[in-house]
Order: structure tokens, then C-alpha cells, then sequence
């Protein structure tokens, strides 16, 4: 009997994991922060690219410590621009995450990709991810993968941790996504920075960030420490076309990791400098 009541446990088990695991994305249509309306299938699954969805809400601590890490890996898989698209979707439904929220959300954290609050639409489209229609929701951030067949990877990134965010980059790669450096036919694409780097690094009393301009622009460099607050402005300025060095002074910050963002006019990039006590 025992053994019974066992074997039938293990079969509703499996029951529920498999209608879990056969669930395709539906379909949303939200507007950012920005004004600019998306929709999931037709802008981005509907034209083979894989969509990240990052689950949040604006006062939530181990969001805002995983959104710098995020914002590098949307970076490296080219900002919407290639294979990959990533959205946020807030689920604060009591008019906190506005869009003048989420726009602060953005400055303080450094995060470029498009996210939507209770003006856009957020919340309902992040009801079925939240109301453990695709899987058991276990708290935030939750961070999951539709490949562009709708096939829903869910939750593979939670946690704020260096590993959660290398879990989603696993995902992406098992959609089939390519990652830009593996796109060859891609014409006329000419970036607006190259070889952005930060030296020495890890740093102690000096440091400069070095990058080099494709066209003439508006520059702004900005430090920030691993909870996305801004811990120094580095430069702020207009930088011809050309390599450039601007040579700072980090004696006076903390030992720690934190973010270098580099802004020029509508492109954003965002690198990594550690810093050692300061010499005695």
C-alpha cells in the first residue's frame, strides 16, 4: 500500500513538471519607461531572437545587486542589436514603479535595456511568470529565457550572484542565440567605442580609462559600487574621435569591486575595476 501511494506521489510529480515544462510563452505587449511599445512575439520571438525577461520591482536589494551584472551580460550580447533582447518586467502593481521610478531605477544601476512599470503594462504582463504559470515562482529577481520558438527556460537566473547570471547566459546559448562576435554578415555596423579598458586594474592610487572613439561625442565616465550607487564621476565632457586616457584618482574609495559606465551620446558601456587599499 505504502509502495502504492508512493508510485502514485512520484506520478503526479512528474505530471506537474512536464505541464510545466511544456509551456510556451504568451504573448505581451507593454511600453517602456522610454514610451516605446514592444510586443513580445511580433517585435522580437516572431523575428528568431531569444528575449530575456528579468522580474523585478524598484525597491527590491537583491535586484538592484544583480542589475549591473545584467546590464554586462546584455552588453556583451550586443543591446538588443543581434540575436538576444532584454525586458524588464516590474511587478510592483501600487503605482510605485512609475516611469520617472524606473527611469531612477536605470541612473542609479546603470541598466539601458527597456523595462516597463504600472504605466506600461508591467505588472500584467509579468502575471503568468509571477502566478507560477510556467514554473514555481521562488522570489526575486527571477530571470528566465523564451527562445524564439516560445518555449519558455524558467527561472534559470535567480539570486543576485555572478552564477545566476552565468546560468542565464546558459539559456541564451541553449536557444540557439548567436553571440555577436559569431555574427560575420552584419555590414556597415561600425560601434561607437572600441577597446574600452580600465588600468592597472585592480587598481590602488591611480587608474585611467582607456577607449577609443569612432565619431566626436558627449562623454560622461562614472563610477559605481556594487549596489548601483554612484560612488564618483570620472568625466564629464566632449571627446574627439580618436584614442583617448583619462587618468583618475581612486585613493579615496573603499576596497572593492565596482562598475566603470562610460556614456556617449545614446551608447552605453559598462566594465569592471577592482580596488586594493590604498599604499600606506
Amino acid at each position: 500500500m505504502v509502495e502504492k501511494l508512493r508510485n502514485i506521489f512520484f506520478i503526479l510529480i512528474l505530471c506537474v513538471n512536464l505541464s510545466f515544462a511544456q509551456q510556451t510563452a504568451l504573448d505581451f505587449t507593454i511600453t517602456d519607461a522610454h514610451g516605446i511599445e514592444h510586443t513580445l512575439y511580433e517585435d522580437y520571438l516572431d523575428q528568431g531572437k531569444t528575449v530575456v525577461i528579468d522580474l523585478f520591482f524598484a525597491d527590491c536589494p537583491p535586484c538592484q545587486e544583480v542589475a549591473p551584472l545584467l546590464q554586462i551580460l546584455y552588453e556583451e550580447w550586443g543591446e538588443g542589436q543581434y540575436d538576444v533582447e532584454f525586458i524588464g518586467l516590474s511587478t510592483d502593481e501600487l503605482g510605485f514603479d512609475d516611469n520617472d521610478k524606473l527611469l531612477e531605477y536605470d541612473q542609479a544601476f546603470g541598466t539601458t535595456y527597456p523595462s516597463a512599470g504600472n504605466e506600461g503594462g508591467g505588472p500584467e504582463a509579468a502575471d503568468p511568470y509571477r502566478d507560477n504559470y510556467y514554473g514555481y515562482f521562488k522570489g526575486y529577481p527571477t530571470i528566465s529565457v523564451i527562445a524564439p520558438d516560445g518555449t519558455v527556460f524558467y527561472g534559470v537566473g535567480l539570486g543576485s550572484t555572478q552564477q545566476a547570471i552565468d546560468d542565464v547566459e546558459e539559456a541564451i546559448i541553449d536557444t540557439g542565440a548567436r553571440h555577436p562576435s559569431e555574427i560575420t554578415d552584419v555590414e556597415d555596423v561600425v560601434p561607437l567605442f572600441d577597446e574600452l579598458m580600465v588600468f592597472p586594474n585592480p587598481v590602488r592610487d591611480f587608474a585611467s580609462v582607456n577607449f577609443t572613439l569612432n565619431e566626436n561625442a558627449e562623454i560622461n565616465i562614472h563610477l559605481f559600487d556594487m549596489l548601483g550607487q554612484s560612488a564618483m564621476e570620472v568625466f564629464r565632457g566632449n571627446k574627439y574621435p580618436g584614442y583617448h586616457q583619462v587618468d583618475f584618482d581612486p585613493s579615496m574609495l573603499p576596497p572593492g569591486t565596482y562598475f566603470v559606465r562610460i556614456s556617449a551620446n545614446d551608447n552605453v558601456q559598462t566594465t569592471r575595476l577592482v580596488k586594493l587599499n590604498s599604499q600606506p
